[in-house]
């Protein structure tokens, strides 16, 4: 390519909307990281939830880039809260000492296998046949916190944000907007519908990232933490922090 038509690129990929850019670079970041080799990583139970909650989160991130490119920031409103939660949740276990993450992960596992147990009998008082196997969850969950205080927080989210030292409440401002428009909600309604003089209207909510500048910085925020947990568990140093070079390779 000749210098001018170089500039002449470059001058165009700076003049695009700042939405437009970001979203293309969210979705080179995304496949990046997720196409990175992480096969030799120990299999324990603390490297799969950091693992998977990070490879989650590059999945959504996909979505969100896409619906944001095409003009549909605020039907991500599902995605980009799963985004800020995944990052919350990551962050939550790195702030712990890393003695007490298994036993926190563990604390996760159990309290969602007494959702699916609620779930189990929810179903049969409606007179409907559950094939849910809860004995199958016991094998999973073995070293439980017995801190009050982490399975409290293993359960909820506000009490996890709490309980980290580094304040994060930005990302929890965001996780609670997004929120609004991830349920069936009023606001959800309001928006959609908004009631006219003689009749109901239409419209859409808000979109509280609608450049992705908080995405793109989140994004970089849940793959240094994932290769400082991994790091943590014993994973050597180049392969912990692979997510994170790749991440950071994108031009």
């Amino acid at each position: 390519m000749s210098g001018s038509r170089s500039k002449a690129k470059r001058r165009a990929q700076r003049e695009r909307p700042a939405y437009l850019a970001n979203a293309n670079y969210a979705l080179r970041s995304a496949d990046a990281v997720l196409s990175v080799d992480l096969s030799a990583v120990p299999l324990t139970l603390v490297n799969q939830f950091a693992v998977g909650w990070m490879r989650a989160a590059f999945e959504q991130s996909r979505v969100i880039a896409n619906l944001t490119a095409a003009g549909k920031g605020h039907v991500a409103a599902p995605n980009r809260r799963t985004l800020w939660e995944l990052s919350l949740r990551l962050h939550w276990l790195a702030d712990m000492p890393q003695s007490k993450r298994e036993p926190a992960a563990n604390a996760m596992l159990a309290h969602e296998r007494s959702t699916v147990a609620k779930t189990d009998k929810h179903m049969r008082d409606m007179g409907v046949e559950s094939d849910i196997d809860i004995a199958a969850m016991n094998d999973f969950i073995l070293n439980v916190s017995e801190d009050p205080k982490v399975t409290q927080e293993a359960k909820d989210l506000t009490a996890a944000v709490y309980a980290t030292e580094l304040n994060n409440a930005v990302i929890y401002r965001l996780w609670r907007e997004d929120s609004t428009y991830a349920h069936a909600t009023g606001s959800l309604a309001g928006y959609y519908a908004p009631a006219g003089y003689a009749t109901v209207g239409d419209g859409t909510p808000p979109v509280i990232d609608p450049n992705l500048d908080a995405h793109r910085l989140i994004t970089m925020f849940i793959v240094v933490t994932t290769g400082y947990i991994l790091t943590g568990e014993g994973v050597p140093s180049e392969l912990a922090s692979a997510p994170a070079t790749a991440f950071h390779m994108v031009r």
